[in-house]
């Protein structure tokens, strides 16, 4: 069985709950995730102060890449989950987490201004997806043996 509890999900497993109700609430939650990435980056590409609507940080072109990895892998792990290959969802969902890091990572400071650059003007709202996506993320990898 699945349940929100202050927007974090936990994977319970009772007798009457089946594997593949099991599996679907995990496939929701990595699908969710996905789509929080997304909504993020769309919000991300004209993070920074500047023209009529914000401009991209100034690397856009070499963090966009971290940023279709992590929902590229996060696609591959609900594949896996639907084909019951949890190693395979358990490892791209690492990548998923891996690419997400890396994505914050480098946006931090990226925007231009100050002596060393500053950050998007959403970076806290950026943070905050971030933890909420990796919280929910692992959650879904222990209930997956990871």
């Amino acid at each position: 069985m699945a349940a929100m509890i202050g927007g974090s999900l936990f994977l319970a497993p009772l007798g009457n709950v089946s594997a593949q109700d099991a599996n679907s609430a995990a496939r929701t939650v990595v699908s969710e995730a996905r789509s929080q990435i997304q909504n993020m980056v769309i919000s991300m590409s004209e993070g920074c102060s500047g023209g009529a609507h914000g401009v991209p940080p100034v690397s856009w072109a070499q963090l966009q890449p971290h940023a279709n990895s992590a929902v590229n892998a996060l696609d591959a792990a609900v594949s896996a989950l639907s084909q019951d290959q949890k190693p395979d969802a358990l490892q791209q969902i690492s990548i998923a987490e891996g690419e997400l890091d890396a994505l914050l990572n480098g946006v931090h400071g990226n925007c231009s201004g100050g002596a060393h650059g500053e950050d998007p003007v959403g970076m806290s709202g950026y943070l905050k997806i971030k933890a909420s996506v990796q919280g929910r993320l692992d959650t879904v990898k222990i209930f997956l043996g990871g």
